[in-house]
């Protein structure tokens, strides 16, 4: 081989090198920190204990082993559900902090604070839309009406003497119970309790007539008989207590009272991290152990809806909620 030759031979290697040396880097670079490299937090506006904190705990336990990465749950409860909300807000856009909401922060609370110190839509990226839950209307035995319009008819016959208890002024089974009341044209009493543990004593011990709950903390006081299911909230009957009518069996054409639970991340995080989240925990809360356990024994209807199914979703719900809320009374700073 001559001096040109080898030469020529030498540029052409070291121009090889040089093209595949960012090819290398990049591989190096994507291999290095795939999501996600460290500890997720998943922030509940709940206290620890309840429906929406223990289906978080369960994903959360199951997510970790997918990912060989812790995934804890922080609870931060408080002013129904806007300072979670805004924590995560206001979180670095880096996927590592998530919320998990239900209905009220997202879809509710729009229409009933005059400000929030976040936007509920441009503010955060929907994840994964996870369940729906349906409220189920129970009320005290000596409660003399079993059936909704049978409800109604003791609402007119005497106005604001039913007393209803919810989880808080602007709590969703607050809004769920003015909305249908509303709907009826008939006036219930408001009595709002800090949570369940003090809701359902009142409830058992009849100083409150009724209220709207999910399935899961109501279901065992049905059983026993120290509750009775009026009517139920769901599309379709409830597998756990399929003897209770629907509010559209009852005679409300189309109407359903339901909630929802889903995982937001802050806007700006890149659409890659939000597909990943959503198609790891989606896999996760469609294994039939999970979803037994923590959905279908808890009265919970499976969605997995993920990124743009979940956004379209809850353009709907945000709809209802405005046309449902309008004629509520009542707004709050």
């Amino acid at each position: 081989m001559n001096h040109h030759a080898l030469r020529d031979l030498g540029a052409a290697l070291a121009l090889g090198l040089t093209t595949l040396l960012p090819i290398g880097q990049a591989c190096a670079q994507t291999s290095a920190a795939p999501y996600p490299s460290k500890p997720v937090r998943v922030v509940v506006p709940v206290t620890s204990g309840g429906l929406q904190d223990t289906l978080a705990r369960a994903i959360t336990l199951e997510l970790a082993k997918v990912w060989n990465q812790s995934v804890v749950v922080e609870s931060r409860p408080g002013a129904n559900g806007i300072i979670a909300a805004d924590f995560v807000a206001k979180a670095p856009a880096d996927g590592y902090t998530l919320l998990m909401s239900d209905s009220g922060p997202i879809t509710i609370n729009p229409f009933l604070y005059r400000k929030l110190p976040f936007d509920p839509v441009k503010d955060f990226q929907p994840v994964l839309a996870i369940a729906q839950v349906a409220y189920l209307m129970v009320a005290n035995p000596q409660f003399a009406p079993n059936t909704l319009q049978e409800v109604f008819a003791l609402a007119r016959a005497k106005p604001a003497e039913i007393n209803y208890a919810s989880y808080g002024i602007g709590s969703s089974n607050h809004l769920e119970t003015e909305a249908l009341a509303n709907h009826a044209g008939v006036k219930f009493t408001h009595v709002p309790y800090k949570g369940g543990a003090e809701l359902m004593p009142a409830l058992l011990s009849g100083q409150i007539q009724f209220a709207l709950l999910g399935v899961a903390p109501a279901l065992a006081g049905v059983k026993q008989g120290r509750l009775k299911a009026i009517v139920y909230g769901g599309g379709r009957r409830s597998a756990l207590l399929p003897e209770t009518q629907t509010m559209i069996e009852a005679g409300l054409v189309g109407y359903e009272s339901r909630s929802w639970f889903g995982w937001f991340l802050p806007a700006g995080v890149p659409r890659a991290i939000a597909e990943k989240i959503a198609a790891d925990a989606g896999k996760v809360i469609a294994t039939p152990e999970l979803a037994n356990k923590y959905l279908v024994n808890a009265g919970l209807e499976l969605l997995n809806l993920q990124t743009d199914a979940f956004a379209e979703f809850l353009k709907a719900d945000r709809s209802k909620n405005e046309g449902r809320l309008k004629n509520i009374p009542l707004k709050m700073d």
